[in-house]
């Protein structure tokens, strides 16, 4: 009898302490924390579609952008070209009508340069006489200037009628040109989500406290 009862309660003492050490090796095992993969990988799924559509709206703003400086040069190009072809045309006029009058007073300059020629030489002559009083030079000086003075009215009342010289064109002032296009501002790249750990490591299962014994 002694030696069933020792029996049993050697084996109900290795039971109770078989069963304390499992429960400490089950409490000291870790519990698999719950991942938020799921979450991660909407929040990466979100950002990456952020993202491209960022780079989607930069690209147009470039096309965009692109256009309206071909258009601004184009209408430079356009309003440079009219105004030089404008002025241009506006200096050949001139200069064929400028031609077409120096034509007509040519003549009359010549006419003008034989009567004062005459002059010059009538002058000469009547002050190389010998013996030439002073009337005599004063006379030859004041015919000189007569004849000079008339060569000059008559060339002038020609040339007057002939008609007013041909105005030299304006050059117009500095081309407006059109404004330059403002260029778009990029915009504001979208924050990247903060990549979530592959662990919750926040939630951990409580260490046993040893010095309980069991």
């Amino acid at each position: 009898m002694k030696v069933r009862k020792v029996l049993s309660v050697a084996l109900l003492a290795s039971g109770l302490l078989l069963g304390s050490v499992s429960a400490v090796h089950a409490d000291s095992t870790p519990i698999p924390a719950a991942t938020n993969s799921a979450a991660y990988q909407a929040e990466l799924t979100k950002y990456q579609a952020e993202i491209l559509q960022y780079r989607i709206e930069v690209t147009k703003i470039g096309i965009t952008y692109r256009v309206a400086l071909d258009t601004y040069w184009a209408a430079v190009q356009s309003a440079e070209a009219k105004y030089y072809a404008d002025w241009k045309a506006a200096i050949e006029q001139y200069q064929a009508l400028r031609s077409a009058y120096q034509a007509k007073v040519a003549p009359l300059a010549a006419i003008r340069k034989i009567a004062v020629q005459k002059a010059d030489a009538e002058f000469l002559a009547a002050i190389a006489v010998s013996g030439a009083t002073n009337a005599q030079l004063e006379l030859a000086l004041k015919n000189h200037a007569v004849a000079i003075d008339a060569a000059n009215t008559l060339f002038k009342s020609a040339v007057t009628a002939l008609g007013p010289e041909p105005v030299k064109p304006i050059k117009p002032a500095e081309l407006n040109r059109p404004p330059v296009p403002v260029k778009p501002a990029a915009p504001i790249k979208p924050v990247a989500p903060g990549k979530p750990g592959k662990e919750d490591k926040s939630e951990k299962t409580p260490k046993p406290d040893k010095t309980k014994k069991p």
